[in-house]
């Protein structure tokens, strides 16, 4: 059948939108982020049936239409793993140098490591002579750009991954978990100093992780487009929030994807898989975790946590078929078809939920960190929202300021405590007295969380000193303050999970179900939740939030305009003119079938002669 040009559009504006994707993969060790990748590069998905599916209803039918176009219109994603990037720096080490950091980083002999490095020696110096001979070369012309571009390409995608496998199994050799400590150093020193041995912090070099991302997508961009063919990425992984914002300011078709799986599961996977240890598991989870981050250490760690709150998209990896993998394949195929075709379906009732959730944490005035928490009934009407912040009536820590409070301005917004107490008053002279004078504030506020200042003052931690009403709590109160209605065998979601206090609550109210985001790092689940007659059910959180939920469900078009210029269907008219047209479609149809029958019957004959 002849198209129009019409129909011939609508191909060229999904090309635009489909033409240049990158997801980059965010998770803890042991989550399933390469696991994902791995399914994203592959040249087919292996997608479950429908029927097969964990989908039921007409998350069934949503799923039916996903499988249906993904399979149709997919190209593999081009795999870019991080470590090969950390690889590439430590290469551009010499030899020695490269034992002294693995003696220095594994508290190992340094004579010890070069004697099992030994026999790795000059395939350790052959590769460190291509990687700096890459680096020293002048890319100032337009034929050197794309020279190096095809050079960039084929090093971090061909050759740099099967390298690192070569040396993570010499640097398991030396110490069982070396590898990953290794490459964990090696990376904060890279976002501290630009170099593989140098942790000293520079300011200059916290994008040195994003920018050499942004070279090689931009070779990867190159080469597709000498094929023809989509440029579709994959990174794995990302660990610091500023590397995720850096490739989200620059590219409009970036989505950062959270892998998530119970920590159980997880933990388990690590043993039995990976052959961790108890004491290196928990040495990786304060490394990825970190309870807290001060100074320059805010730039340069991991901090899986921060980028599972930036995440975008949220992928649940249940892990119940290690082999198989059919739930994570079909919740990836999900977003990448929604990102081929936005609007192809709607959201699931989570997400929807858990949206509202995420817009309203945004109301928060707390200076730690913004959460949101929606409470509905069983099936998903809201009831009440709530994000943390003071009582109605009280300013918000964001809006007052240790400099008004000094200067006795803007009296309203302080307690009697706050302006009367004099050992308060000392820590408060104490701490920001001078500060509040430096010129680089740059017109910023100078906001304070009474909690740390109080905390302070007593020499002790205590949470009970924060001054916000916590989510959960929020939204648990409006439903009593604005009249109240039972909420027994409705569902709370969060953008984080509930402390033992907020659990406390959920469960007294029968709150039937918690989805979450992100654990609380305390001994809510296992202490007040996973506990007693009727517990609540744990659900992480699956799905699309923030811009990225508008950017996946907001159509291109309406549905309905789109078919009827794909296929040429026209409204309004009589009979006769449909009965012509159908005519004539129906004989456009048979001559092209009859013409790619004729093609199949010419190469079956030709094959017959070939054999004969």
């Amino acid at each position: 059948m002849t198209r129009k040009k019409e129909s011939l559009a609508i191909d060229k504006i999904f090309e635009e939108i489909s033409d240049f994707l990158i997801i980059g993969l965010t998770g803890r060790t042991g989550s399933g982020c390469s696991t994902s990748a791995k399914i994203l590069s592959a040249e087919s998905l292996d997608l479950p049936d429908p029927g097969q599916s964990h989908f039921v209803g007409n998350e069934q039918r949503k799923y039916r239409i996903v499988k249906k176009y993904i399979e149709k219109n997919r190209k593999p994603f081009e795999w870019l793993q991080v470590r090969t990037i950390i690889t590439s720096y430590i290469l551009r080490l010499n030899f020695s140098s490269f034992c002294m950091l693995v003696s220095d980083i594994l508290s190992v002999e340094l004579s010890l490591v070069s004697e099992h490095l030994a026999d790795f020696k000059s395939e350790y110096i052959k590769s460190s002579d291509r990687v700096n001979s890459y680096f020293k070369k002048d890319v100032n012309t337009v034929e050197n750009l794309n020279a190096g571009k095809l050079e960039c390409y084929d090093m971090f995608f061909k050759w740099l991954p099967g390298f690192s496998n070569e040396l993570k199994s010499r640097l398991l050799g030396i110490q069982s978990g070396g590898y990953t400590k290794i490459y964990q150093v090696v990376g904060d020193n890279i976002r501290s100093s630009g170099a593989a041995n140098i942790k000293e912090f520079n300011q200059n070099f916290i994008f040195s992780f994003p920018t050499m991302i942004n070279r090689i997508i931009k070779s990867a961009r190159y080469v597709c487009s000498m094929n023809a063919k989509p440029c579709n990425i994959v990174v794995d992984a990302i660990r610091n929030p500023y590397e995720a914002v850096y490739l989200r300011d620059r590219y409009s078709g970036f989505y950062l994807m959270s892998v998530n799986t119970d920590n159980d599961n997880r933990l388990k996977y690590l043993m039995e898989s990976h052959k961790f240890t108890s004491s290196q598991i928990k040495e990786l989870d304060s490394k990825e975790y970190p309870e807290k981050l001060s100074g320059y250490n805010k730039y340069i760690s991991q901090n899986i946590q921060k980028c599972i709150e930036l995440a975008d998209i949220h992928i649940n990896n249940p892990r119940e078929n290690q082999f198989g993998h059919s739930e994570l394949r079909a919740q990836l195929a999900w977003y990448v078809a929604l990102m081929l075709h936005p609007g192809l379906v709607m959201p699931t009732s989570t997400e929807s939920c858990m949206q509202i959730a995420y817009s309203v944490k945004q109301n928060s005035g707390c200076i730690s960190r913004q959460v949101g928490a929606v409470v509905t009934d069983e099936r998903y009407s809201v009831k009440a929202v709530g994000w943390n912040n003071t009582a109605e009536g009280q300013v918000p820590c964001l809006l007052r300021s240790a400099e008004d409070l000094l200067n006795g301005f803007d009296e309203a917004a302080y307690s009697k405590y706050e302006k009367n107490n004099i050992e308060f008053r000392d820590v408060l002279h104490e701490k920001f007295n001078l500060i509040r004078r430096y010129s680089h504030l740059d017109g910023r506020n100078l906001s304070f969380c009474f909690k740390d200042l109080q905390n302070q003052v007593e020499q002790k931690k205590n949470q009970v000193h924060t001054r916000s009403l916590h989510a959960e709590e929020n939204a648990f109160l409006q439903i009593s303050k604005n009249g109240g209605q039972g909420v027994k065998g409705g569902i709370l979601f969060t953008t984080a999970s509930p402390c033992e206090l907020c659990a406390k609550k959920a469960y007294q109210l029968g709150i039937s179900k918690v989805v979450f985001i992100d654990p609380y790092p305390g001994i809510a689940t296992p202490h007040i939740i996973l506990c007693g007659a009727h517990p609540p059910k744990l659900e992480l959180f699956r799905g699309a939030l923030g811009r990225a939920f508008y950017q996946l469900y907001q159509p291109i078009m309406p549905y309905k305009d789109e078919l009827e210029v794909l296929l040429d269907i026209k409204g309004g008219v009589d009979k006769k003119d449909i009965t012509i047209r159908r005519l004539k479609t129906e004989a456009e149809i048979l001559t092209s079938e009859n013409e790619n029958l004729k093609e199949t019957i010419m190469k079956l004959q030709l094959t017959i002669s070939s054999e004969k």
